[in-house]
């Protein structure tokens, strides 16, 4: 557009000009006379209308620009609002299905705290707990969250947080012992580290010299 711009200055610029001069000899002196040719009104008006028409065109092609812009703008800022709307829906439907996922279990647990009295069974509500235990396990699973193993496996730190170092000869150093907080994973990724126990080789004991007696030093002095 600025091009086109420049070039209708340009040829307007060329109007101003002067047309190319002629020269004439004169037949008493010899000399070169010049003398200018004007354009015609009609070749002047010719000249302005095409000019013209060269001007309305680098205007309606600016526009046209002008437009096409604001157009794109509206798209991005209709895109964003759109992807922000997506991440807020996507994020309020995992919280939906965790707690559909975990609600079963809160279900089952006001069952038996309602059918708890002073002479049930106690085997019966263990076996209660236990189900729910299970039920708990199986919705973690849906979630694709699982524990974390740590008896018997190397410590990581990345899984594993040492909660204390526990002396013990019949184990490698570095091999974990104890879980006190089992720990979650979903995927790779690490929710929660397991708390555990990790074994260490007990440090070797210094003993003390021991006293000579007294009879082993009066016979050291009599030799």
């Amino acid at each position: 557009m600025d091009e086109e711009l420049k070039q209708a200055e340009n040829l307007s610029n060329e109007v101003e000009e002067p047309v190319a001069e002629t020269s004439e000899p004169t037949e008493a002196t010899g000399e070169t006379v010049v003398t200018e040719q004007e354009p015609s009104i009609e070749e002047l008006k010719a000249r302005i209308a095409e000019l013209e028409e060269q001007l309305a065109q680098a205007k309606a092609e600016a526009e046209d620009y002008k437009e096409r812009w604001i157009r794109v703008s509206a798209d991005f800022q209709n895109f964003r609002k759109r992807v922000m709307q997506e991440r807020v829906e996507a994020y309020n439907k995992g919280k939906e299905d965790a707690v559909l996922a975990v609600l079963p279990v809160l279900d089952n647990m006001e069952r038996a705290l309602s059918s708890l009295t002073e002479t049930s069974d106690l085997n019966a509500f263990k076996r209660g707990l236990e189900l729910i235990v299970r039920l708990f396990q199986e919705a973690l699973r849906r979630l694709d969250v699982e524990p974390i193993q740590t008896e018997g496996q190397k410590f990581d730190p990345y899984y594993h947080e040492a909660f204390e170092r526990v002396e013990r000869e019949d184990v490698e150093e570095g091999l974990i012992v104890g879980e006190v907080e089992r720990g979650y994973k979903m995927g790779d990724r690490v929710i929660r580290p397991a708390k555990v126990y990790v074994a260490v080789k007990p440090a070797p004991q210094l003993t003390a010299p021991q006293p000579a007696e007294e009879g082993e030093t009066e016979c050291t002095d009599e030799v």
